[in-house]
């Protein structure tokens, strides 16, 4: 279930004990996006998740007992840091995607594309977004497709090593 953007998942947990049926959920998996800052996100979905009754988990991709049994994921997932230690990074669900295609030789072009447009002084709002819509523009097969769209069209490899953590939690559920 959506629940709108990152200032909305309060009001959304808020009522979600609400909804009819709510007795037979048995967990719930929260997903957002670090943005700039995955101490924040993790911060604002622990503060959620206490502010309305539910158990919290320790730190991402973590179930805490319930019921419901209660996780989150922050999105993009972790990297390492120059000790070789897992750290969460910074970005979205369109810098996963991204990275799981790395090596296509698209993104010389975005880059291109990209400095192109900071070069001529265009301001881009959402550079996570320019560059996925971007490389998807390259691609034949996924030209104009939503991303959604392109993740059922095959744009994404569903084996890349940066998804494991996600499957590894998914399968949990």
């Amino acid at each position: 279930m959506d629940f709108g953007g990152i200032n909305n998942l309060g009001p959304y947990l808020k009522t979600l004990k609400e909804i009819s049926g709510y007795e037979d959920v048995k967990t719930i998996v929260i997903v957002r996006d670090a943005e700039s800052n995955p101490d924040d996100a993790i911060k604002s979905i622990k503060n959620a998740l206490k502010s309305n009754g539910f158990s919290v988990p320790r730190e991402p991709f973590a179930f805490a007992k319930g019921p419901p049994r209660v996780a989150f994921m922050v999105l993009p997932g972790f990297e390492s840091d120059s000790r070789n230690n897992a750290v969460l990074s910074k970005g979205t669900l369109e810098d996963l995607c991204l990275w799981m295609t790395v090596n296509d030789p698209v993104h010389e072009c975005v880059t291109l594309y990209i400095n192109c447009l900071k070069g001529k002084k265009i301001k881009v709002a959402h550079p996570h977004k320019t560059r996925l819509h971007s490389y998807l523009s390259g691609k034949d097969n996924f030209v104009g497709l939503k991303i959604g769209e392109a993740a059922k069209a095959g744009a994404w490899d569903w084996n890349h090593p940066k998804l494991s953590i996600f499957g590894e939690t998914i399968k949990k559920m």
